[in-house]
């Protein structure tokens, strides 16, 4: 039993404490169901705090005797917050550090709800429409096959990209330029994929190409790419009702970016940014010290 009432403590702990009262219960009204000192745990607390237990761990307060050790939880909480203002630990740097910190990303996401989430909205008909128009472009098990020439910067990747439309070999510049040691040894080629497994800006110019073709300077995250479509193998039609909830996903993904950039560029309106470079650049990252740091697959997902 102790440790099956340490393991719910940690739950109230871990799921509830980011919504507690300062001052414990009594703040939200309604019948006090217990005292702890001079601090109220009332009814609308308990209520408040156990909806924010995750359904996997729901079973072991059920009924009667799981309210009561609920309960018996939220006495231990209030009874060690206590304690922790006793201490004076309400004034400790590294709390008021955390609390600055849960302030502001609190007000983060709340004004993102507000300005992005809550005004990116996809209807059925917008998904319909977008089905209709673009019904070709979902298939199942469709697999393109392509190379690519990773560069770090634009200007390299148009002259690269400039030496291709004059004729020169795709894979040997691939296995003399490209960064990406993986495929430059077989002239760039990154295999075959299917649609979710690379970075989207490379999917979908990848996607945009018909075999043979060779696209633009492509940015990503990992640099510029030069991409090679060489074989498409053509899958099934999806039907809508296989492809509505992609679309779904997708159609909101760009409202929210487009809704999220634009109220970005309107702050930076409003208020002045200044970079500094030189300081930027003086920051040794502990990782790139250490050597921790990995090289990511610069075309995966």
């Amino acid at each position: 039993m102790k440790k099956v009432s340490f393991y719910a403590l940690l739950i109230v702990c871990l799921f509830t404490a980011m919504g507690c009262n300062k001052s414990g219960g009594g703040k939200t009204g309604g019948p006090v169901i217990a005292k702890v000192d001079k601090a109220d745990i009332t009814k609308d607390d308990f209520i408040k705090e156990v909806g924010r237990i995750p359904e996997w761990a729901r079973q072991q307060f059920q009924g009667d005797e799981g309210k009561d050790k609920f309960l018996d939880e939220l006495i231990k909480r209030e009874l060690i917050y206590q304690h922790a203002l006793k201490m004076k630990l309400d004034k400790d740097p590294e709390y008021l550090d955390k609390t600055r910190e849960f302030e502001k990303m609190t007000l983060v996401s709340l004004v993102l709800k507000k300005e992005v989430e809550d005004k990116a909205t996809v209807d059925d008909a917008e998904v319909k429409s977008f089905y209709d128009k673009n019904a070709d472009k979902f298939t199942i098990g469709t697999e393109l096959r392509a190379s690519h020439i990773l560069v770090e910067t634009e200007k390299e990747a148009k002259d690269i990209h400039a030496r291709i439309k004059k004729g020169e070999s795709f894979g040997d510049l691939a296995k003399k330029y490209s960064k990406d040691r993986g495929s430059a040894d077989k002239g760039g080629d990154v295999g075959y994929f299917t649609r979710g497994k690379m970075v989207p800006e490379f999917e979908n110019a990848a996607a945009s190409l018909k075999p043979g073709e060779v696209s633009e300077p492509v940015k990503t995250r990992f640099g510029y790419h030069i991409i090679k479509l060489t074989e498409i193998k053509q899958g099934n039609r999806a039907s809508f009702e296989q492809s509505a909830e992609s679309i779904h996903r997708q159609l909101l993904g760009e409202k929210r970016k487009n809704l999220f950039d634009t109220y970005v560029e309107k702050l930076k309106k409003d208020m002045k940014v200044v970079k500094n470079e030189a300081n930027l650049k003086s920051i040794s990252l502990p990782w790139e010290q250490s050597g921790e740091v990995k090289q990511p697959n610069p075309h995966a997902k």
